[in-house]
């Protein structure tokens, strides 16, 4: 006698890898649907914003009637060296503030501080992107020419500060939950990045061997690197590519290692 029971397949049971993504692009898009609103007004704030921070630093420098180091063009010298810096500062006080923010989703068993680190730090790669084009656009548009020396080494140098943003953005993200005032720490260093970072003097004229540790901070690295990949005559001594993704690394790594703490600590 042939039974009429059917036995159903039974469905594979989902990889860690699956589980992890579906997490993420779950956090991300809550991230984004936060981030930009009912109406879509937060993608225009956070365009506008290091936009308004462009076109400030543009008009202080026009206003007291300072030159550019290099080249003739003021809103293309500054417009490429403040770039990097807008960059690393919106997108790892993002970072930092995830956390914060998503603290919450930490007692899902599925989540873990990691996720939600990728999931912010994918979205801030997509702003690090838009912003880096519209600002591109504008001096393309409005300068006297915007002609790269090396353009490959141009988008090289926008991607190493947006890996340099994420990377000490996440270890300051994951000290800051174990260290509560690491936080407001780091948003008060901000202005001393501004000032260190080369944006406001030249850093190949700092004199031996002053310049070689001016040339320690990685952002100034960024402004450099970009720097030189935009001017034919723009001296490049300062320039150390492998110091910058070495520092980028050794942060993801040390942040790699400690979540483990950085979770228990959030719990």
């Amino acid at each position: 006698m042939q039974s009429n029971m059917t036995i159903k397949p039974s469905r594979p049971a989902s990889s860690a890898l699956a589980v992890n993504l579906a997490v993420v692009r779950a956090i991300l898009l809550r991230d984004i649907s936060v981030q930009t609103g009912p109406y879509g007004t937060g993608l225009i704030v956070l365009l506008l914003m290091p936009l308004g921070h462009l076109l400030a630093v543009v008009i202080v420098f026009k206003t007291f009637g300072r030159l550019p180091a290099v080249g003739t063009d003021q809103l293309v010298y500054y417009g490429v060296s403040i770039l990097p810096f807008v960059i690393y500062v919106y997108a790892a006080r993002q970072l930092v503030m995830a956390l914060i923010i998503n603290r919450q989703l930490l007692y899902f068993s599925r989540v873990k501080v990691f996720d939600i680190l990728l999931a912010r730090g994918a979205l801030e790669l997509a702003n690090s992107i838009v912003l880096s084009i519209v600002v591109i656009l504008i001096l393309v548009f409005f300068s006297d020419g915007f002609s790269p020396r090396d353009p490959t080494g141009f988008v090289f140098a926008i991607a190493g500060t947006i890996y340099f943003a994420f990377s000490f953005g996440v270890l300051n993200g994951l000290i800051a939950q174990v260290v509560p005032i690491w936080a407001l720490l780091f948003n008060l260093s901000m202005p001393l990045f501004w000032i260190s970072s080369g944006i406001i003097f030249f850093p190949p004229a700092i004199p031996d061997p002053y310049d070689h540790w001016a040339a320690l901070n990685p952002l100034l690295q960024c402004v450099e690197w970009i720097r030189s990949s935009y001017y034919e005559d723009y001296p490049d001594k300062l320039v150390n590519i492998p110091y910058l993704f070495a520092f980028s690394t050794a942060c993801l790594g040390i942040s790699l290692m400690s979540e483990k703490l950085a979770r228990r600590r959030l719990r």
